[in-house]
């Protein structure tokens, strides 16, 4: 996650175009393999083994390491060795900067200086964000109640960002929420669950963000808006709302998931507007639980 707030960052002071910066994420992304890869190499598990936790990953909010545990595929040993591989090979974007020659060592020392003056991040937040841990990186970013409906949107968002890196393959990139126009503009998929709760999402998109993420999830080609786009995008969205819907019960709430709905923007919508980068631009995130 440091990556691409840091990136960011970088970019925006115009300190990298926007050329260098895809270069330095792209030859950063290029040195971090998945585990599932990683197994597979080492011969601890088999294509069918990797695809079915893969599968079981679409109904459970669990990484692929604690699923190929549970299953008896992987030792604790064999899983602690196979995250120092894949930590190994990540260079990081730091490293990138510098093997690039982007910038030196003293200029990169600065930034990163200027960088956590800029954000007004702690020692301890900043460590938050350079950490893998989502859950812990959504509170810097969103400050919702600390009664149980906050710990659930909370809960939400951050269930929403590992499912774009699981489903997606994309790293997204969470911003504050900020005043945004009363009528969103681009396309609009929402669904809602009733229970003992009402929750309301909804996901707004260009036509060019939407074809993105319907491309990733459905691992079909596809180069514009259509049927199959919009129920590729509709589909992710229910599949990600059903997992949390399992992590509710789980909890002792049970919901009801309601059918999604997709059309263009035509009116102002209410809940949290919350901005989500993802690599083809910018989507938001609409979220109500009540």
């Amino acid at each position: 996650m440091f990556t691409q707030y840091f990136g960011q960052y970088l970019f925006n002071k115009g300190i990298l175009s926007a050329d260098q910066l895809c270069d330095l994420l792209a030859y950063e992304q290029s040195t971090h393999v998945k585990l599932g890869v990683l197994a597979l190499n080492s011969g601890l598990m088999t294509a069918a083994q990797i695809e079915e936790v893969h599968e079981l990953q679409r109904t459970m909010d669990r990484r692929f390491g604690e699923i190929a545990l549970s299953k008896g595929y992987l030792t604790q040993p064999q899983l602690d060795n196979l995250l120092s591989q894949q930590n190994s090979r990540h260079l990081g974007l730091n490293q990138a900067i510098l093997d690039r020659n982007c910038l030196t060592l003293s200029q990169l020392e600065t930034a990163l200086e200027n960088f956590k003056q800029d954000t007004g991040l702690s020692q301890g937040q900043l460590q938050a964000l350079q950490s893998t841990d989502i859950d812990q990186i959504v509170p810097l970013f969103l400050d919702f109640s600390q009664d149980e409906i906050g710990r659930l949107h909370y809960d939400y968002v951050a269930l929403l960002l590992k499912n774009i890196v699981r489903f997606l393959n994309d790293r997204p990139l969470l911003s504050r929420p900020v005043p945004l126009p009363k009528q969103p503009e681009g396309w609009i998929i929402s669904q809602q669950a009733v229970g003992d709760h009402t929750l309301s999402t909804a996901l707004v998109l260009s036509d060019s963000s939407l074809i993105d993420l319907a491309t990733r999830f459905s691992q079909e080609e596809i180069s514009q808006v259509d049927d199959l786009a919009k129920d590729s995008v509709a589909e992710f969205l229910n599949l990600h709302n059903g997992i949390f819907l399992i992590n509710m019960s789980d909890r002792g709430l049970e919901l009801d998931l309601k059918p999604q709905t997709t059309q263009v923007c035509s009116a102002s919508v209410s809940g949290y507007r919350i901005p989500i980068t993802l690599t083809s631009g910018s989507i938001e995130l609409v979220l109500s639980i009540t």
